[in-house]
């Protein structure tokens, strides 16, 4: 079983639709349930419409049609105890619980999905009443289902770990080891406005906030519109941007992504609006991006990915804010800045936040500008 995705040439109501997941078995026929169903969440359903997202169905219909295949199993005819089989043979591959929750999910969606279309009469899934504790919203007292959700009984416990941060000095030491000098600076982005990696890789630079005209020391807007930049689910956001941050950013622009976007223009005969380019004048990938953080991983023997940048950011943002607004709105305005769907999502850094010493708060990111500005660490923590 292998997973394939359509290019610029699949056409679907008369526009090209690029990036659509399909699988082929180990014939290289197609399988049409499930490319069907990926059709259809990419083309339908409203609240998928990122490519990302589109990979991820496919990557977990791929896992499960793959344990079929490979156990001469039918997907019209799986029971209750092959799903089991099957969560059970993830596990033995010491895959997370988290993991092995999300593809249930998946495939629970697809087969709800074939029960719909008629292609199936029944669904290889038990639930059970559970409680869980919510905080009582407006008009809450009304709430008929008494605080009680319908759960996967195949699905596991988990205990979600306080996300993984570096403090200041190590990060500060390993961005100064990245290479070139724009790379450098795609790092100290996420690091200081909580961005993901895939934001950051395909920022198209006419979202730029210009510092001209603003006072130094001040932080400016800058909406990252989903139509623009691969945010996830599409969703707008806007990210605040320190003022020596929004400078770089305007130097490189200015200076070094001009002659890089005429090396863009040069091989393709047309511009791109993409802020990074590499130094071939090609549009920089996030495999690219990951490939420089572990190189300089290898050099500093300091662990870091790219996610791990928004951990930090995500950790130390959440302190600074709890020192004037308390941590109710602390929360807010970090969930917002990181386009974290729940406030469940980002409670999570209120435990990494513990391990911080708080008199390295206040100034974080002057510190952070400083190095940026000079290269070197100027903290201790």
């Amino acid at each position: 079983m292998r997973l394939f995705l359509t290019d610029s040439d699949f056409n679907a109501g008369g526009l090209p639709r690029p990036g659509i997941p399909f699988l082929c078995d180990r014939d290289m026929e197609l399988v049409d349930a499930p490319n069907r169903y990926l059709r259809y969440v990419a083309l339908v359903r409203g609240r998928s419409r990122a490519p990302a997202t589109w990979r991820t169905y496919g990557d977990h219909l791929l896992e499960f049609f793959a344990f079929l295949e490979d156990n001469a199993l039918t997907w019209t005819h799986v029971t209750i105890d092959i799903m089991a089989a099957w969560r059970d043979a993830m596990l033995e591959r010491r895959c997370s619980h988290n993991t092995v929750n999300q593809r249930m999910r998946g495939i629970q969606a697809f087969y709800r999905w074939a029960e719909r279309q008629g292609l199936v009469t029944t669904v290889p899934f038990s639930t059970q009443d559970m409680r869980v504790a919510k905080p009582m919203l407006f008009l809450g007292q009304l709430d008929a289902a008494g605080g009680r959700v319908q759960a996967n009984e195949l699905t596991l416990r988990t205990i979600g770990p306080p996300p993984q941060f570096l403090h200041l000095d190590k990060a500060i030491r390993f961005l100064d080891a990245l290479t070139p000098a724009r790379v450098r600076l795609m790092g100290y982005l996420m690091l200081l406005t909580g961005m993901r990696r895939e934001e950051v890789v395909g920022l198209d630079y006419r979202v730029l906030s210009n510092p001209a005209g603003h006072a130094p020391g001040r932080a400016l807007p800058m909406v990252l519109d989903g139509r623009t930049t691969p945010t996830k689910g599409s969703k707008e956001r806007v990210v605040m941007i320190p003022f020596d941050l929004a400078v770089a950013l305007m130097d490189y622009c200015a200076f070094e992504r001009h002659s890089l976007q005429q090396q863009f223009a040069h091989q393709y005969g047309c511009e791109t609006t993409r802020l990074f380019l590499s130094k071939r004048g090609e549009e920089l990938s996030v495999k690219s991006l990951n490939r420089a953080f572990a190189e300089a991983a290898r050099r500093t023997g300091i662990a870091c990915h790219p996610h791990l940048l928004r951990h930090t950011f995500g950790t130390y943002e959440l302190l600074r804010m709890q020192r004037t607004r308390g941590e109710s709105q602390a929360l807010l305005w970090v969930r917002d800045r990181m386009g974290h769907s729940s406030i469940t999502t980002t409670e999570r850094y209120v435990h990494s936040a513990d391990l911080i010493r708080h008199d390295a708060v206040d100034g974080y990111q002057q510190d952070l500008c400083e190095a940026l500005r000079h290269g070197h660490p100027p903290v201790q923590t």
